[in-house]
């Protein structure tokens, strides 16, 4: 009977520790490889501030987006981004366009410049709609962004507004592939938004 007992409670030990292997929590991240780079204000012509990313409703969620079906939206319980999704997006697209824009001072935010001539400076707002996968092994980001023109004697006015969508299919099965797929998409947007804002500078 004790052996009964022992082999008992050993084979829910067991399946208890099976339980919680299966469930732990997986966290993600975007790589985000940064390079060593410096860059001073002489050496640009313009400058450039990247608002906070907007994400609608549950995208902002840590529980990564799959889209189930056209109205409906599940946020993972086990497979979180390791950060808040605008937070990782903002410093993506800061570090994307500080790189792919050389002559630009790219920096986050709206920091209080005194300096009269740095009142003058472009501002990115960025309004993502889809951070997901699907049903269909997908990665959808679409969205909108603002460029706005600051300058200390005619205001702020909006110079162009701009919509995106990217539908990309998933390469690798799981949610490592659809964060490497995400990330490598927000990359190329970013790509395309700091070859737009170059043509529309004033």
């Amino acid at each position: 009977m004790k052996t009964l007992l022992l082999i008992t409670s050993l084979l829910l030990v067991l399946s208890g520790c099976s339980s919680a292997i299966q469930n732990a929590t997986q966290y993600y991240q975007f790589e985000q490889p940064i390079d060593s780079s410096s860059r001073n204000i002489s050496e640009t012509n313009a400058q450039l501030r990247v608002q906070t990313v907007v994400l609608r409703g549950a995208l902002n969620n840590l529980g990564i987006a799959m889209k189930i079906d056209n109205n409906q939206i599940h946020a993972a319980n086990y497979h979180l981004w390791g950060e808040s999704p605008d937070v990782m997006l903002t410093a993506t697209a800061q570090q994307t366009l500080f790189k792919n824009m050389p002559t630009w001072m790219v920096i986050k935010g709206l920091p209080v410049i005194t300096e009269l001539d740095q009142q003058t400076f472009y501002e990115l707002e960025y309004e993502i709609h889809h951070f997901n996968g699907d049903m269909q092994g997908n990665a959808n980001i679409s969205g909108l962004w603002h460029l706005y023109y600051t300058h200390p004697e005619t205001g702020r006015r909006l110079i162009s507004v701009h919509n995106f969508s990217r539908l990309v299919p998933i390469k690798e099965d799981g949610y490592d592939g659809l964060v490497a797929t995400l990330e490598q998409t927000w990359l190329n947007i970013n790509l395309d938004v700091a070859k737009a804002i170059e043509q529309a500078r004033l």
